[in-house]
């Protein structure tokens, strides 16, 4: 009996111990599947490599090895792999802790201030003046696509009569580019130069394109329509070869098909660190019209490559984000090594107040003013 009691102990212990190591040991486990995936996945991985070197990243690799080997828990794994994924590139390359359907949920706003209520991503009008307005854009995302088309629509006569424009993009992390677009039927001038993407074409890329909508946008028909196109223009090439996200060429002038009758004269688009993915490709088009400025700080840098797609880690704990495209912009014009650069720099405000100033300042210098701020 004693012996029974003493074996079971032992077992229990044993098993403690393989609990209290399975955090490491799912963390070595993911850390090691990263970088194989990446190199025949993602589409900056291999330009990376050849830019960095190996010896770079095989240093990169030891040291979160390491680093995964005495991981606590999950968390504490996801902050190494995130700062793993950091030595590949900057943006739209991540670690997302939980499974696909936990990530698919939508995430609440973070409050500006800790403690606040956190601020709504929904677009918003504003009339600041008989002659100006302000548009405050805080996200791209899909979900916002009718909203901001229905703000559009709705207040068309008082934006007609009014020539400054205020957009506020600070803080929008991007989404989608569809979600813009009947923006730049009024503050385009007309012909517009686009630059397309390709995508890589590989089974794990054109999976990931069969499941994102149904797992990001379920009932999206723009969506759907979208990732059926992407799977099958990647069918048509082999796998590890690249192919034009649309047929034609990459470079292309179009005019806006529908402009608006009475556009804006003047239009400040206020930008800032957070402005990213799909919120820089707006800039890149809205930077083209005569009528536009950039205003503030330059934007974060995450557009090279793009349209992420999930992989489940070896773990199942966590999902790998990676790209599956890249912009035909690439290698001449790179936005990720410093994002893009606002026309007027405003230095970066010191808190909430000032953050807002930002606005009278830009209202006060469309209207015939100066952006010196009020204590200068």
């Amino acid at each position: 009996m004693k012996l029974h009691l003493w074996a079971l102990a032992a077992l229990t212990l044993a098993n403690t111990h393989a609990v209290a190591a399975a955090p490491r040991e799912t963390c070595v486990q993911d850390l090691r599947a990263i970088a194989p995936f990446l190199l025949e996945n993602d589409t900056g991985a291999r330009a990376h490599l050849a830019q960095k070197g190996q010896a770079y990243f095989d240093l990169a690799l030891a040291t979160a090895t390491t680093a995964a080997a005495r991981a606590a828990d999950d968390k504490a794994c996801n902050a190494i792999l995130g700062n793993y994924l950091g030595m590949w590139r900057k943006g739209h390359l991540y670690v997302k802790p939980g499974s696909t359907q936990d990530i698919a949920k939508p995430a609440p706003a973070k409050p500006s201030i800790a403690g606040q209520p956190s601020p709504s991503k929904e677009p918003a009008l504003q009339i600041l003046s008989d002659s100006t307005v302000l548009l405050t854009l805080p996200s791209f995302h899909d979900r916002y696509r009718a909203a901001v088309a229905a703000l559009l629509d709705t207040h068309r006569a008082a934006l007609a009569a009014r020539p400054n424009w205020i957009l506020d993009v600070r803080r929008n992390g991007g989404g989608s580019d569809s979600t813009y677009a009947p923006l730049l039927q009024w503050i385009s001038s007309d012909e517009m130069v686009s630059l397309g993407a390709e995508w890589l074409s590989t089974p794990a890329n054109i999976e990931g394109q069969e499941k994102v909508c149904p797992l990001l946008s379920p009932g999206d028909e723009a969506c759907a329509a979208f990732a059926a196109q992407a799977v099958a223009q990647m069918r048509t090439v082999k796998p590890g070869e690249y192919v034009s996200q649309e047929s034609g060429e990459l470079i292309s002038y179009t005019r806006v098909s529908t402009p608006q009758p009475r556009r804006p004269a003047r239009v400040a688009v206020l930008v800032d660190r957070d402005c990213a993915s799909s919120c820089e490709e707006f800039l890149l088009a809205a930077r083209q019209s005569f009528h536009v400025k950039l205003i503030g700080r330059n934007s974060e840098g995450a557009l090279d490559y793009s349209n992420l797609r999930l992989h489940t880690l070896p773990s199942g704990v966590r999902q790998l984000q990676y790209a599956t495209s890249r912009s035909a912009r690439l290698p001449q014009l790179q936005v990720d090594l410093d994002g893009i650069m606002p026309d007027i720099y405003l230095p970066p405000p010191k808190d909430e107040a000032e953050r807002a100033q930002e606005i009278v300042r830009v209202q006060r210098w469309l209207e015939g003013g100066s952006l010196r701020p009020d204590h200068i």
